[in-house]
């Protein structure tokens, strides 16, 4: 498939120029090609490389099966990420109204606007940034309350008490500019949360290039705690906690199922089956361990 790449020449995290060949992955979302997955040899970020440019990414999330920009119940897996998706919205703003006082956020990559809209319903002020434009017409019908932002330089400094990316930063071309822009953006004593997939979980190292979470190329980054506190580090943020995301690690088990069953679906209860065992075996491990979990949320907060 034609497309248009870059290759970076340099570490998107630290700078520093030499890294290594990890794996090769297949894009089974959209394109079926392979992409390459390299590591920095002096902060170990994992990246894709060579990935698409700005303009040529838009064309990857064009697929139905593509779940945070539309709203599809099509088939099980889907239905069953939907039900899961309206309890863990509950969650996720409950957890937000236990670590902050105000209720003023942006919500960065907003994709079909479910989270904004949890937030609004329950009396946040909401602004959100999705750059997508069939996402933001999703939220512009959901609720005509969400503020929807253009640009992150439209939004004022030091006004917001919460930032929020599900499953975001690692779409981000512009990497350490966007993170320097939350943090003019964030208030003094506000929090960054951030929740990212993690290539160092037990699912991952059992599903190895098959790991849905590696999602070539739309998943630019591949982090894991160590490589993500170093990022965020840099960009003056402290890592203040970090929660384990334990329905990530069945859904992405599943979908890793689905990336090597023939032609492309779960079709016997064997695929179902190994993909709860391993989910579970990978959230056992993470009671052991919490940063070893399938997804991790980080709370950051400025460094004053």
């Amino acid at each position: 498939m034609e497309h248009s790449l870059e290759t970076l020449q340099s570490c998107p995290s630290c700078g520093h120029d030499s890294f290594k060949n990890i794996l090769s992955c297949i894009d089974y979302t959209y394109s079926k090609d392979a992409f390459y997955l390299v590591e920095c040899t002096s902060c170990k970020l994992l990246f894709t490389n060579p990935r698409p440019d700005e303009l040529a990414i838009g064309k990857y999330y064009d697929s139905p099966e593509y779940v945070s920009h539309t709203d599809t119940n099509s088939g099980l897996l889907f239905t069953l990420y939907g039900i899961v998706k309206r309890y863990t919205l509950k969650q996720k703003r409950k957890t937000l109204e236990s670590l902050s006082n105000e209720k003023n956020i942006l919500d960065y990559g907003a994709g079909s606007g479910d989270f904004s809209n949890e937030l609004v319903q329950n009396n946040w002020t909401v602004s959100a940034y999705e750059p997508d434009g069939n996402a933001r017409k999703k939220i512009e019908e959901k609720n005509s309350k969400i503020n929807l932002v253009g640009q992150l330089p439209e939004v004022g400094t030091e006004s917001k008490s919460v930032i929020t990316l599900w499953h975001v930063l690692e779409h981000v071309h512009r990497l350490n500019e966007t993170i320097k822009e939350f943090h003019r953006i964030l208030k003094n004593d506000g929090i960054l949360v951030i929740a990212v997939p993690n290539h160092t979980s037990f699912d991952a190292s059992y599903y190895q290039t098959d790991w849905a979470a590696y999602d070539v190329p739309r998943h630019l980054y591949h982090f894991n705690p160590a490589t993500l506190e170093t990022l965020m580090s840099a960009n003056g943020f402290l890592l203040h906690e970090i929660k384990p995301m334990w329905f990530d690690s069945y859904y992405v088990s599943l979908l890793s199922e689905k990336n090597i069953s023939n032609p492309g679906i779960l079709k016997t209860a064997f695929g179902w089956i190994r993909a709860f065992l391993f989910g579970s075996y990978s959230n056992i491990k993470t009671i052991v361990a919490t940063k070893n979990c399938s997804s991790v949320t980080y709370v950051f907060k400025k460094a004053l």
